[in-house]
């Protein structure tokens, strides 16, 4: 090319092999919140310069292969996280987070000791953890008393256990003492920062619930993708849906609440 930047449907073009679903839509979307700010001609049309590019390419790969919300994402960029990308290597390029997909099988550092497990929850935030009861409590800094009601209420889970879809834990009981991974502990440290505000356990169990109905609603609308594997295109498309939903919520609850703060 003789000039330095390349228009929208360049690159389009240039990450189609990268990113098959990609669209104009998705790239001016991801321009609306925030995540890529390539230049404008006097006329308008975006001027996309090599770090855009580079950079537009690695937010595609943290929704794509990390199911990273855009609120996680933008953090990352604004810590200088995109400028340890890996150069763009075409279709099946290697995944440059180090944050672990929600889909993918997670090691584990076992469960011997439990000052120890707690210790590797502090250094391991790459998701290989497990940590029994007491040390999850002691790696959050709450009592075990606490933990014990958020796995009642089916807040969180320990691993193998799954939900009858009321909200309450159905262990797979197989004599192991039950082990906690690195959601159970990030979830449970955002339990404790909201008890901290005077929100209890017991009203936890309306965001389980609502979570549960609108995974339903997810699966309903997505069904034709999960029925043919298509795995990409089915992170993506959540990735985008759980971000505006997500926000849609924020921005409702402004409206509600706004009258006390005026």
């Amino acid at each position: 090319m003789s000039r330095a930047y390349r228009s929208i449907g360049e690159v389009l073009s240039l990450l189609a092999d990268e990113h098959p679903d990609l669209t104009i839509s998705k790239i001016r979307f991801l321009e609306s919140q925030g995540l890529i700010a390539p230049q404008r001609t006097p006329s308008g049309y975006r001027k996309f310069f090599e770090a855009d590019i580079e950079r537009l390419n690695w937010v595609l790969i943290q929704q794509r292969d990390h199911f990273l919300p855009l609120k996680e994402i933008k953090r990352r960029l604004a810590s200088g996280a995109v400028a340890r990308a890996a150069p763009r290597t075409g279709a099946g390029a290697e995944a440059i987070a180090a944050t672990p997909s929600l889909f993918t099988t997670r090691s584990r550092t076992g469960t011997g000791d439990d000052a120890d497990a707690a210790a590797a929850a502090e250094t391991a935030p790459d998701g290989s953890v497990d940590l029994t009861a007491a040390g999850l409590a002691r790696a959050v800094g709450i009592d075990a008393e606490h933990i014990a009601e958020l796995q009642r209420l089916g807040i969180i889970f320990p691993v193998g256990e799954r939900s009858d879809g009321d909200g309450e834990a159905e262990a797979d009981d197989d004599g192991a003492d039950p082990v906690f991974d690195h959601d159970a502990l990030l979830t449970a440290r955002t339990a404790a920062a909201l008890a901290d505000h005077g929100i209890p356990a017991r009203n936890l169990r309306m965001f389980k619930v609502a979570a549960d109905r609108e995974a339903g609603i997810y699966e309903q609308l997505l069904g034709p993708l999960i029925a043919r594997g298509e795995t990409d295109r089915l992170r993506t498309e959540l990735s985008e849906i759980v971000e505006l939903t997500e926000q849609l919520r924020r921005l409702l609850l402004q409206r509600t609440l706004r009258t006390h703060l005026d």
